[in-house]
């Protein structure tokens, strides 16, 4: 039996195993590459480990096509599987296929206590929970590859957004700097590095550092080029530097592969804050929709699904009661891993957010209200699920509701004071309820 650049045994031929290593990079660096280890495991029936990660790199298109194709490549996995850590990669991507999110991420941390090596599995682990709203997994699963790989820079990567997450900043920023360290590119660590800048208040390091580092990522896959330009624009309105921010949501968020889901919700994400800062965005939602109404990308991802629903209803586009109808009824079928964040955390908030892109903001704070503290279950990161606080925000001022606005205002100006949209809605909210609004240095 041969072995790949882990030093692990694996099923195979060299040339597979070359193939093997090569994904691994591909998939940790967020190469543009990443979809040759479908023709390695198309060219090598017995490399086990080549048939698994196809199947999940299938599954991780979160498109209704990736999740068909993954079968063919798990059965062939399934039958090449002769040790340890292939039975591991093969039940993890079997789980994934069902639906089963909670088993798949137990896998991947078996397969990370067992094969810490093996970064592979720790990054599908990591994924599954940043899905299922699980931040302490996602820190949990690269330490515990740690001891095993510390001067790999994906590695510091992964604990730099686990710690993010974790709200451990000081420790995040220490690992994002030290993956940068050992690779100047690497393209996760600037991504965490983002999170912990504008957590931090510090949006013009934020502009000044990722300026100097967006040449590093050209030539990678579309969505860490346009997901790390998205949070540039985040530190631009943090600023309220907004036409900066619509600038590039032409020239670099919306602007590459348009079919993919999470490059879709970053689009909606952007217009929408955009928009809840004042800005007219034009004719963009109109232009968005069509790319939105396809069905692939449905109802794989409750976070996606948020998105395209809210996308479509600002767009009038009549494909916005099939999506809400198809989250009802994934919020029926779902696995029962997944069925309460869809029916209790998805589904009352795809309404809300498509009520308030109509217009009828009553509707949303009914809605989005009593779903908001669980919306973490739906996966995305803090700085994605701010979205959704400032919707709620919006909603309670245009009904009125100002006490509550109030109070999650005060937590906002408490927690980052400089920021000019929060100024401003203080300002909208005192002004309302009869108090002179005063100057805030």
């Amino acid at each position: 039996m041969t072995r790949d650049g882990t030093g692990y045994a694996a099923s195979g031929d060299p040339a597979s195993m070359a193939a093997l290593d090569a994904f691994a990079e591909d998939f940790l660096g967020y190469r543009a590459e990443i979809g040759r280890i479908v023709a390695a495991a198309d060219a090598d029936p017995s490399c086990a480990l080549a048939h698994a990660w196809a199947a999940s790199l299938w599954m991780l298109t979160e498109t209704q096509k990736g999740r068909a194709r993954a079968g063919r490549y798990l059965a062939r996995a399934e039958a090449a599987a002769a040790t340890e850590r292939e039975r591991l990669a093969v039940a993890h991507a079997r789980a994934w296929a069902e639906g089963d999110s909670a088993t798949a991420l137990a896998v991947c941390e078996q397969s990370a206590r067992a094969f810490p090596r093996d970064l592979v599995a720790v990054k599908f682990g990591t994924y599954h929970a940043l899905n299922r709203g699980d931040s302490l997994a996602l820190l949990r699963l690269p330490a515990l590859a740690a001891n095993a790989n510390r001067d790999v820079a994906y590695l510091h990567g992964m604990l730099a957004f686990g710690h993010e997450q974790c709200h451990a900043l000081a420790e995040a920023e220490a690992s994002a700097r030290r993956a940068m360290d050992l690779r100047a590119d690497e393209a996760w660590a600037h991504h965490a590095l983002a999170h912990v800048l504008l957590t931090t208040d510090r949006a013009e390091e934020g502009i000044e550092t990722f300026r100097a580092l967006a040449p590093t990522w050209e030539g990678r896959n579309p969505f860490i080029v346009t997901h790390n330009w998205w949070h540039y624009c985040l530190f631009l309105l943090d600023r309220d530097r907004t036409e900066e921010a619509l600038a590039l949501y032409d020239a670099r968020v919306w602007a590459l592969e348009k079919s993919w889901g999470q490059i879709q919700a970053g689009a909606v994400a952007l217009l929408a804050r955009l928009e809840l800062l004042g800005v007219a965005v034009g004719d963009r939602w109109g232009a968005l929709a069509p790319h939105l109404a396809t069905p692939q990308q449905r109802h794989v991802e409750p976070f996606i699904d948020l998105h395209l629903v809210y996308g479509l209803a600002r767009a009038a586009h009549p494909e916005t009661e099939a999506v809400l109808d198809g989250i009802a009824t994934t919020a029926s079928t779902a696995h029962s891993a997944t069925r309460a964040a869809w029916a209790e955390v998805a589904l009352p908030a795809a309404r809300a957010l498509a009520a308030h892109a109509r217009g009828d903001v009553e509707a949303c704070v009914r809605d989005l209200s009593p779903t908001l503290p669980r919306m973490h279950e739906i996966g995305g990161s803090h700085a994605q699920r701010d979205l959704f606080d400032q919707i709620l925000i919006d909603a309670l001022l245009r009904t009125g509701r100002l006490a509550q606005a109030q109070r999650m205002l005060a937590l906002r100006h408490a927690f980052n004071p400089r920021v000019p949209a929060t100024k401003r809605l203080l300002d909208r909210m005192l002004t309302a309820s009869g108090i002179v609004a005063h100057h805030r240095a």
